[in-house]
């Protein structure tokens, strides 16, 4: 939403908007109610979200944040609430592409670099599974593209 309301604010520089350059504005605004409750809801629920996808990681594997004889479950933890925190966040602002450049793409390097493709696929599937459990079907369809992102990218 930031960015399309910088590139409108370039773009119309010196005339006024159209009807159809405005149409993501009040598209935004009536949606706004359903983002900040998704929003609330996602926040409120972290911890219970993070917790059942650790549990069935676990349940599978119960070594599954374990490389050699160190437990990673922490950091893990921690990269996975940074990944529902910052999708949460594009929900809201209705920015994927801040989301996608300014964290994901980054993010999968790491990912890559630690050689976590196997964990990261695993883990963004569940997450959307998860995520849909505290939300209304329509919460629902606000935050889907956000988690699919993550997956795309984080779980290629």
């Amino acid at each position: 939403m930031l960015n399309q309301l910088n590139r409108l604010a370039i773009e119309t520089d010196g005339r006024y908007a159209s009807v159809s350059e405005l149409k993501f504005v009040k598209d935004y605004l009536a949606s706004i109610d359903l983002r900040i409750s998704a929003y609330e809801k996602i926040r409120d629920a972290e911890d219970q979200i993070v917790d059942h996808i650790e549990t069935q990681l676990k349940s599978h594997n119960p070594k599954f944040f374990q490389k050699g004889k160190q437990d990673y479950s922490d950091i893990c933890r921690r990269d996975r609430k940074s990944v529902l925190r910052l999708s949460t966040t594009a929900m809201l602002f209705a920015d994927l592409d801040s989301l996608r450049d300014g964290f994901l793409l980054w993010y999968r390097t790491i990912i890559k670099a630690f050689k976590d493709e196997k964990a990261a696929q695993v883990t963004y599937k569940l997450l959307p599974a998860v995520v849909t459990k505290v939300l209304t079907p329509e919460e629902n369809k606000l935050i889907e593209p956000t988690l699919e992102l993550s997956r795309s990218i984080l779980g290629e």
